[in-house]
């Protein structure tokens, strides 16, 4: 007596959906070629600031190109929403996935992952390109302060990216986000300076940025607390995002 065929498994709704958006930051060309400019611009630089001036630390000297790598990761958060809910298509979403909790979440969880591995590869790159550039084994894949900027490389680019996604998610518009968040990112650190006192320390790209650096700075953050700081900043972002989302029509 033979079994009867087996039901293909099932997924649940957020894996489904976060297949789905998968396959869409895989498949739309904006998407796919934003994406890829992560690790090529942060890389990129590396041979060109790895010899600049980077205030006695050759390693932050060595991952100055995230500066670039972060302007590209803001780029793809900010399009894979706005990108989806223009025009009418935030209506298209909510037919397929009714419930905006899990549409929502699955749109942050594809974004985090793509980033989280261009982010890694850029990491990767960017080291092996300053120690070539520079011949200095301290920048190098084989020192574990290195690592660690590899991999807080790939956690601000991820962050990074997030919070744009929750900007755009309240604004529902590519140049809004884009100007707000650069400025915040870029501009807001050179304007407070050090006006504000410990102030600025706690700046999103102001703290993230301590766990690319070798010397320790002075302050209350750490290379890891420091990011713990962009990633409250991302979170506070991606809450208002679901606030005004939820609040919607569509």
């Amino acid at each position: 007596m033979t079994n009867p065929p087996t039901a293909p498994p099932a997924f649940s709704p957020l894996a489904a959906a976060v297949r789905a958006e998968r396959l869409r930051i895989r498949t739309l060309r904006p998407l796919v070629l934003t994406l890829a400019l992560v690790p090529l611009l942060t890389a990129a630089t590396a041979f060109a600031y790895a010899n600049g001036d980077s205030g006695g630390d050759p390693l932050y000297g060595a991952f100055f190109g995230v500066m670039f790598g972060q302007l590209t990761a803001l780029v793809l958060g900010t399009l894979v929403v706005t990108g989806q809910l223009a025009g009418d298509g935030g209506a298209h979403v909510f037919l397929a996935v009714p419930r905006r909790g899990i549409a929502y979440a699955a749109r942050l969880l594809a974004t985090a992952g793509h980033l989280l591995l261009a982010g890694l590869l850029a990491g990767v790159l960017t080291s092996l390109c300053a120690r070539l550039a520079t011949g200095d084994p301290a920048v190098g894949p084989g020192d574990a302060t290195a690592w660690r900027a590899v991999i807080g490389c790939a956690l601000y680019l991820t962050l990074a990216g997030l919070l744009a996604s929750g900007v755009a998610t309240w604004l529902r518009h590519g140049v809004a986000t884009l100007s707000v968040t650069v400025a915040v990112l870029f501009l807001l650190p050179f304007v407070v300076g050090e006006t504000a006192g410990g102030v600025a320390r706690f700046l999103p790209a102001t703290a993230g940025q301590l766990v690319l650096r070798a010397e320790p700075v002075d302050g209350p953050l750490g290379p890891w607390t420091g990011l713990g700081v962009l990633a409250l900043w991302a979170a506070l972002a991606v809450g208002a995002g679901w606030w005004r989302l939820r609040g919607r029509d569509v």
